[in-house]
């Protein structure tokens, strides 16, 4: 059986409607406005980002130390050592002071800014002269989706070391990367060597070779830390679920049984004829409005 049109269920609505008396109409607007509005918001939103706040993540890159840290005056995080990766600590957007401290005493404080929705890692590290006040350098995760068989890798260069070469495989991968830079790369679902040496040189080996598992679907986020002249070269390590892009090799292929095209027009038709009913109910309630305006009037 063919439906009514959408006219045509308007029509049978507000009939109906109209010829309620006009004191029994005075009772059923409240109800229908009231109805309206609860239902106004499902009805009529629109996709939007509701992200309203930001995660930070913290890396300790100051070997033989241990930090508390504090997100705009409240502690996040205590006795953090050297090399650890520490949160997420989910905070409001926008400007954020974060301060570290060790045994009370203030190691430094400096304030970083967090878009909403956004992922940052927040580094604690030494500067290029390892004797130099420490530094905070943040990062951006990069959360987008990869292939399902690839993971997103960031090496990041926070030791106290001049500009480096990072080899991955014995291959330089990222060349002349300065203390507080990164950079990012998808790479095959793998375990990877990975070593550092000073830029345009194949020795001294400053860290490394490191065995560097790479997950599938994941960011790796890979931060060099500590001094060569200190022996406290080493890594902090932390991995974030991304999505996946594209789709898995199929298992099996369904050719079906027949009537699955029909199936799937009536599923949207069914879809189709929900959103017009509540079109039609919202267009009878105005015209419920309409019609008790006129009885008042009366």
């Amino acid at each position: 059986m063919r439906g009514r049109s959408v006219s045509g269920q308007f029509r049978a609505v507000y009939q109906s409607i109209s010829r309620i008396p006009g004191p029994g109409i005075r009772r059923v607007v409240p109800l229908l406005l009231a109805v309206i509005v609860a239902a106004a918001p499902v009805v009529l939103a629109t996709p939007a980002d509701a992200a309203t706040g930001a995660n930070l993540y913290f890396v300790q890159g100051l070997p033989g130390r241990s930090l508390d840290i504090s997100v705009d005056g409240h502690q996040v995080a205590a006795g953090v050592q050297g090399a650890k990766l520490v949160g997420p600590f989910a905070v409001p957007a926008g400007t954020r002071m974060i301060t570290v401290k060790e045994g009370g005493k203030l190691v430094i404080q400096r304030d970083v800014k967090a878009g909403s929705g956004a992922s940052l890692d927040v580094v604690i590290h030494q500067p290029v002269s390892p004797t130099g006040a420490p530094l905070i350098t943040s990062y951006p995760n990069k959360l987008t989706a990869v292939p399902a068989d690839k993971g997103g890798l960031r090496v990041a260069h926070d030791a106290a070391v001049g500009p480096a070469d990072i080899r991955v495989n014995g291959k330089v991968l990222f060349r002349n990367v300065a203390n507080g830079e990164s950079l990012d790369v998808v790479v095959p679902a793998a375990t990877y060597k990975v070593d550092i040496v000073p830029t345009g040189a194949t020795a001294p080996v400053v860290l490394g070779p490191l065995d560097l598992p790479v997950q599938a679907g994941h960011l790796t986020r890979v931060f060099a830390v500590g001094a060569p002249s200190q022996k406290t070269m080493t890594v902090a390590v932390g991995t974030i679920k991304v999505p996946a892009s594209g789709s898995a090799k199929p298992g099996e292929v369904n050719t079906g049984t027949g009537g699955q095209a029909a199936g799937l027009d009536h599923a949207q038709g069914s879809a189709g004829t929900s959103g017009l009913w509540v079109l039609v109910f919202l267009a009878g309630a105005a015209a419920v409005v309409m019609t008790t305006r006129k009885v008042v009037r009366r």
